[in-house]
């Protein structure tokens, strides 16, 4: 193999070799970006858990305020139809 040869493989591995790591530290970037979303990920989905859990107590007290007002509703239609 020529002298030329040989230093265009040379030349052609050592391209090779900066592009494979550029591309490391971009992967490595993409993951601290993506453990970063993650992380906003799971904080959110808490958020969304507490945020569900208190309109379950809120859907349940209104509930049984509606059921108060459906009775309460109730004894004064029977009050007035006794005055009537």
């Amino acid at each position: 193999m020529s002298t030329d040869r040989t230093t265009e493989i040379l030349n052609y591995l050592t391209t090779i070799s900066r592009d494979v790591g550029e591309l490391r530290a971009e992967v490595k970037q993409l993951s601290a970006q993506v453990a970063q979303i993650d992380a906003r990920l799971e904080r959110v989905e808490r958020e969304q858990k507490r945020q569900g859990r208190r309109l379950e107590r809120i859907e349940g007290l209104v509930q049984t305020l509606r059921a108060d007002v459906d009775d309460l509703q109730d004894r004064v239609a029977e009050l007035e139809s006794k005055q009537a």
